[in-house]
């Protein structure tokens, strides 16, 4: 692991660590972080014993540093991902979604490791959507080139993640960036 991959994943730790509950994984592997996001909606009437409505969202968020991603990666953190997050998974009537997403830093990439990557795809519905759904997001940032590369599901991570990157790699760099 560089030191480039090293600060990146120090200030994703760090942006994460304002918005979700933050868990660091001990030891020298390749998964760095769990970060957990609950969020609850809801309406009342007169008093909170009177509800009109109530939604609850969740996202399990694993953060990943590989160094060099290899063809069989992205099936491996997929695999992880799905066998750590879906038991965290407890759908009810007030259950709206859950997202399980990875966030994958590498340097470098075996040939067809990211189109491997932009197929995967797991979404669940619980009691035909009525206890809401699972979907499973990935998003992989290559720190020689700063390009990202995500599944369908993770599109919508691209945009944020690309200027958190930026300014945390202009920063290390010790560049101004400005917006």
């Amino acid at each position: 692991m560089s030191q480039l991959s090293q600060a990146v994943a120090q200030g994703l730790k760090g942006a994460y660590s304002a918005y979700y509950d933050f868990e660091e994984i001990p030891g020298d592997g390749p998964l760095k972080a769990l970060c957990v996001y609950h969020s609850r909606d809801s309406q009342y009437v007169l008093s909170k014993k009177v509800e009109l409505w109530a939604a609850e969202s969740h996202e399990y968020l694993y953060l990943w540093d590989v160094g060099r991603l290899e063809d069989d990666g992205p099936e491996e953190i997929f695999a992880h991902v799905l066998a750590d997050g879906e038991p965290r998974i407890a759908p009810h009537s007030q259950h709206m979604s859950t997202y399980l997403t990875a966030v994958v830093l590498y340097e470098s990439a075996a040939p067809r490791a990211l189109e491997r990557l932009k197929k995967l795809k797991k979404r669940r519905e619980f009691k035909l959507s009525l206890h809401g759904w699972m979907e499973f997001r990935i998003a992989a940032v290559d720190l020689s080139t700063g390009e990202i590369s995500t599944n369908r599901a993770g599109k919508i991570l691209e945009k944020d993640l690309k200027r958190l990157v930026e300014r945390i790699i202009a920063n290390y760099k010790g560049e101004e960036k400005t917006q």
